[in-house]
């Protein structure tokens, strides 16, 4: 059976549902992300705490549950990039003190969806395990004041030597060596040393805009938020429909037209009523097309709830989408569609390269819907507690006894009891045995855990097919073929004299004979390369080219190709 409670805390919510014979264990949600599980023969755990600003460093550390000598490494591979762009992995170092503690470093460079390689040599020869990572910042960068008043102190030193060089200049860069400045050359010095200032102040005027451009472009496109969701209800004779739509202005990201399936849905999706906290339903909306989703809402209470919609995207980015919507109380008791064969499955998670088609209007709610409903108010409300009524008559308890401290990794322990104060034998549900939400009381904070962590797990399965295609073997056939259309053409239109000269004064600079065809090839693809990394830094793809890693990849290999290179 499918089992919801609620349990109140000084500022969390955390609400368990389904699925634990006795007990299961999760993960206090946070920025940090937590995977628990096997890296093929060794049982391990690994937390990643990201960086806050990018580029930046993550702490990654890598517990061992094996009894043994080992050696841990780390490979960060940024997915859309591609595998073969992966830096070299990074030994992590052992924790003095720790029983098989490992810990390293990892540089994060840019926003996106990464592969986090954990690799393990130990007694039963090497161990592997890939946990995705989405990147993004939380916050601009910070100027600590220490810096910021040094900086301001060597701009005013650069400022007054500026004017006074130029003024300098204006004074005796027309005089011969030991002349003595004349009228005339004070004067000039003096209309300099006015104006320099304004040209100065200006350029600095012109630099604060265009850095407050970069700063509004950060914030807007680059900074890590919440995307938000259109949301109504609709009704279908008795039916009361749910209906998610892409925001209209949401053009710039990916379209749902692209999701892949995690625990074998596309959505899940998490209701919380706003008063009380009484009312939790977790529902997995179908998709009706590339910009909707929707989903026939269960006999829930009337009033105002929060909404929280989990999706992951084929590049193996992870987004949560919220929004608020108002429910009036329910006219009917939906129907719902029967267990399927799966309800008792031990399977994880479809395959995430599996497709999903879109569906037509649902009209009756998915089997793995479940909700809790409490006619009552939630006790901890007014006490704090760690015991729940559930709706079928048994009581859930919270067994963890240390308290709930932001940013500290916390053991969440549950039990399922019985009227009589049995435990209650419970089912897996969605095929694992423990789904959590944690949610902060004012809502700025939700995550959705299970024993595995906080993972996706249709991220962890594309990674790991990304990882099985990059040890495929070439096509051969296609390497031939690729080779006879790139390589360069002997007919070319010949020189100007004078650049066949130019091209003769570069080789004999570089000690290489290389005829004029191919020189002339090298420069124009060293030229591309230059003007796309110079577009790059000062920022003339904005608003025209997003994923600019791919494109950069895809246009490096054109001019490989331009250069006959396979």
């Amino acid at each position: 059976m499918n089992i919801y409670s609620y349990l109140t805390f000084t500022r969390w919510l955390v609400i368990a549902f389904a699925v634990l014979p006795l007990a299961a264990a999760a993960h206090v949600g946070s920025p940090n992300v937590f995977f628990e599980g096997q890296a093929d023969p060794y049982p391990v755990r690994v937390i990643i705490r990201p960086p806050a600003v990018l580029p930046g460093i993550a702490q990654v550390d890598v517990r061992v549950g094996s009894a043994g000598t080992f050696e841990v490494f780390l490979q960060a591979s940024l997915v859309e990039a591609g595998h073969a762009t992966a830096p070299a992995p990074t030994r992590a170092s052992k924790v003095p003190g720790e029983n098989n503690l490992f810990n390293a470093p990892i540089w994060l460079l840019r926003n996106g969806s990464y592969s986090i390689a954990v690799i393990l040599e130990g007694p039963q020869g090497r161990g592997k395990v890939f946990v995705p990572l989405n990147s993004a910042a939380i916050r601009p960068p910070v100027m600590s004041p220490a810096l910021a008043t040094t900086l301001v102190v060597l701009a005013l030193s650069i400022f007054v030597g500026a004017v006074w060089l130029a003024a300098a200049a204006a004074r005796y860069s027309v005089l011969e060596p030991g002349a003595i400045p004349a009228r005339r050359e004070n004067r000039r010095a003096l209309i300099v040393t006015v104006i320099a200032p304004v040209i100065l102040v200006g350029a600095i005027y012109a630099g604060k805009e265009r850095w407050q451009a970069m700063d509004r472009e950060f914030r807007n496109n680059a900074l890590y938020k919440p995307e938000p969701v259109d949301v109504a209800v609709r009704t279908n004779g008795t039916l009361r429909l749910l209906q998610l739509k892409m925001p209209s202005g949401n053009s710039g990201g990916p379209g749902w037209e692209t999701l892949v399936a995690d625990h074998g849905k596309l959505m899940h999706l998490f209701l919380i009523r706003e008063s009380d906290l009484n009312e939790f339903a977790h529902l997995h909306p179908v998709r009706r097309d590339g910009a909707t989703f929707e989903n026939v809402l269960p006999l829930l209470f009337g009033g105002s709830y929060q909404l929280y919609a989990e999706i992951t995207y084929e590049n193996g980015l992870s987004q949560t989408l919220m929004a608020k919507v108002s429910l009036a109380a329910p006219a009917a008791t939906p129907a719902q569609l029967a267990p399927g064969t799966n309800t008792f499955s031990e399977v994880i998670c479809q395959s995430a390269i599996a497709p999903v088609q879109n569906a037509a209007q649902p009209f009756a709610l998915d089997a793995d819907d479940s909700w809790h409903c409490s006619a009552t108010p939630a006790t901890a409300k007014a006490s704090p507690g760690k015991t729940s009524p559930l709706m079928g008559g048994c009581n859930m308890v919270f067994q963890t006894k240390e308290p709930l401290i932001e940013n500290r990794e916390t053991s969440l322990h549950f039990a399922v009891f019985s009227p009589t104060g049995e435990p209650v034998e419970l089912q897996p549900y969605m095929g694992m045995m423990g789904h959590a939400v944690v949610r902060r009381s004012r809502g700025e904070v939700f995550t959705h855990l299970h024993p595995l962590g906080t993972i996706s797990m249709a991220a962890q399965e594309l990674l790991a097919q990304r990882e099985r295609e990059a040890a495929s073997p070439p096509d051969l056939s296609a390497a031939t073929i690729s080779s006879t259309l790139t390589t360069p053409s002997a007919a070319s239109s010949p020189l100007p004299a004078a650049l066949q000269r130019d091209m003769q004064a570069a080789r004999d600079s570089v000690g290489m004979e290389v005829d004029d065809d191919l020189l002339m090839r090298g420069l124009l693809a060293w030229s591309a390369v230059y003007g796309m990394v110079s577009f790059e830094l000062f920022g003339q793809y904005t608003g025209v080219i997003e994923h600019r890693s791919a494109f950069f990849d895809h246009q490096l290999a054109r001019l490989a190709a331009f250069l006959g290179l396979d």
